[in-house]
């Protein structure tokens, strides 16, 4: 069975601007039903399975889920499972900005280099153990230098550490007048023609951790059945992603300081992220300075929730067990929180302004694919 279903987003246009932008899932939110009535371990192996993308991701989130609920049969393998995300996000950013971005704006990709990182990921992950772990570091380290140097080339002009450095909008400024990659070449018609397109005053999600979690999203998430539909964090919609995680990186920073939580924001914290994965795994681990990216804990007795940041933002993973059997299962994924009814792709995108429906079109997509949504998105452009 797949869990996917699509999104449909809804701008009544009027000729000139959009007014009244909405957004409805086909999403069956079934886990619930698949998934109950199985063992620990057989869920561990079915989730991934449920979904194309972010696999690793969802398979983590899973087993941590089910080890928190105290579940003897499955084991959190934390480590492994920090680094499969690592590799996951990394090859889905090489993905969103040489194919999706060019794609949303009718250019021309760049498949090759995109090709290659996910080869040299793959190889990496058939190693002589056939698994993932950090404990293999100077593997990774080889990984992660030969990675940035695909960045480097088809990305950033520069290696990722010199494209992290670039401080303020002045830097990016030079940089963008270079047009040295395809990234560049975007970011500067982005900024030039739509600075401030699908900025949104949704408030960015706070940093994960647990006491967070207990108390802004577990009372509403284990009490209301359509949470996983539209999650909110203490009760108001957030956005997830890139954008979260990077905000206090300093171009980050400049750039919603001066444009808010707009697409262009999105994609340069979306290449802030990539670079800044890149040296993480070039470099190694480095302890407490590198975020977890998974976090678990028992809710009950045979209750336990799984938060992990995939490349698309929060996903969580709630089980509970009893007799040997998962009873109940709940998923809430990034999409949800970012096109939430009332989140931050519907209030980025009303009273939007353009004059014909090729444009609606365009910035629409360009918005969502800032978003990320890990379904397929219909764009329907109504009259006003």
């Amino acid at each position: 069975m797949n869990l996917e279903g699509e999104l449909v987003v809804h701008l009544p246009w009027d000729g000139h601007h959009v007014q009244g932008a909405s957004v409805r899932s086909s999403r069956p939110f079934a886990a619930a039903r698949v998934l109950a009535g199985k063992r620990p371990a057989q869920v561990v192996e079915t989730v991934p399975m449920l979904f194309s993308v972010c696999g690793g991701a969802q398979r983590a989130a899973a087993a941590n889920a089910l080890a928190a609920s105290g579940a003897e049969e499955v084991a959190s393998s934390r480590p492994s499972d920090e680094l499969a995300i690592v590799l996951e996000t990394i090859q889905e950013g090489f993905w969103r900005v040489l194919i999706d971005w060019p794609q949303a704006m009718a250019r021309q990709t760049l498949a090759t280099p995109v090709a290659t990182a996910r080869h040299q990921i793959a190889a990496a992950a058939r190693g002589h153990d056939g698994a993932l772990a950090w404990e293999n570091a100077a593997a990774m380290r080889e990984l992660g230098v030969a990675l940035g140097a695909i960045a480097a080339k088809s990305v950033y002009g520069m290696t990722p550490t010199e494209w992290l450095a670039l401080g303020d909008i002045a830097a990016l400024q030079t940089w963008l007048e270079r047009r040295a990659t395809l990234p560049a070449v975007l970011l500067e018609e982005l900024l030039g023609r739509m600075p401030h397109l699908g900025r949104s005053d949704v408030v960015l999600m706070p940093p994960i951790a647990p006491d967070g979690l207990i108390r802004a999203v577990v009372p509403a998430m284990t009490r209301e059945p359509s949470f996983a539909r539209a999650p909110t964090w203490e009760g108001v919609p957030v956005e997830t992603g890139a954008l979260a995680r990077m905000r206090s990186q300093p171009l980050v920073a400049a750039l919603a300081d001066r444009y808010g939580n707009s697409v262009a924001t999105r994609m340069v914290a979306r290449l802030a992220e990539l670079a800044t994965l890149l040296d993480e795994l070039a470099q190694g681990p480095r302890g407490d300075a590198t975020p977890s990216r998974v976090h678990a804990f028992a809710l009950a007795a045979g209750e336990g929730l799984a938060a992990v940041q995939t490349a698309r933002g929060l996903l969580l993973h709630r089980a509970r067990v009893a007799d040997g059997r998962v009873v109940d299962y709940q998923i809430v994924a990034p999409t949800e929180w970012n096109f939430h009814p009332e989140g931050a792709l519907v209030r980025g995108l009303d009273g939007l302004a353009a004059n014909d429906v090729a444009a609606v079109e365009q910035c629409a997509r360009l918005a969502v694919h800032a978003l990320d949504p890990c379904v397929e998105c219909r764009i329907e452009i109504g009259h006003a």
